[in-house]
């Protein structure tokens, strides 16, 4: 066995003995120290990994190791899990696209803004009458806060009245803090009585 094909089952195990860690409930920021702790290494191969399993479609493991990520700080998981999330819907079929747009809120990721945005634009007319998923891809991206997020509210909650259901456009407003000075009226946009 050559140096490098060793070096890639020690890899395939440290990965195997860090999934084992990791399944099975919530990964909180004290489950991913202790995570890093019994397996070092997981601090600097976590975006290796998560790579590796993006690419064999494993999306299970992938998002075990990205709520691991996020608490060890990882500098470029943003890019991954934007990258991910922009391959839908031709993309990863299997892929839990709501945990992506929550950890990209968390890690108010500016790259996950196009990829959070155009799921806004995709699932307006389907996600109804509730919105819970866009409701909480506004919430991302008032989380992200940057001028393209704050953009891309505003165009929801001050355009066309016609182009955004009404429960969009107070939510993309309340993001912003600007529906009162919208005039908007709460219970007549959310279905109220």
């Amino acid at each position: 066995m050559s140096a490098e094909s060793a070096g890639a089952v020690a890899d395939r195990a440290l990965l195997e003995r860090v999934d084992a860690l990791v399944t099975g409930g919530y990964i909180d920021a004290e489950r991913a120290e202790e995570t890093a702790a019994a397996v070092p290494a997981a601090r600097q191969r976590v975006l290796d990994w998560l790579r590796i399993t993006s690419t064999e479609g494993d999306w299970r493991r992938f998002e075990r190791l990205a709520g691991l990520a996020l608490h060890l700080h990882p500098e470029g998981l943003g890019p991954i899990l934007a990258t991910v999330l922009a391959a839908r819907p031709a993309g990863p079929a299997g892929v839990n696209t709501e945990d992506l747009v929550d950890l990209l809120g968390e890690l108010r990721a500016p790259e996950g803004v196009a990829a959070v945005a155009a799921l806004v634009r995709e699932r307006k007319s389907t996600d109804g009458p509730y919105f819970t998923f866009c409701v909480k891809a506004l919430q991302t991206l008032g989380e992200i806060g940057t001028p393209e997020a704050v953009g891309f509210l505003r165009g929801i909650a001050t355009g066309d009245p016609t182009a955004w259901p009404d429960p969009l456009r107070w939510h993309a407003a309340e993001e912003l803090g600007i529906e009162d000075k919208l005039g908007f009226d709460e219970d007549r946009m959310l279905g109220g009585s």
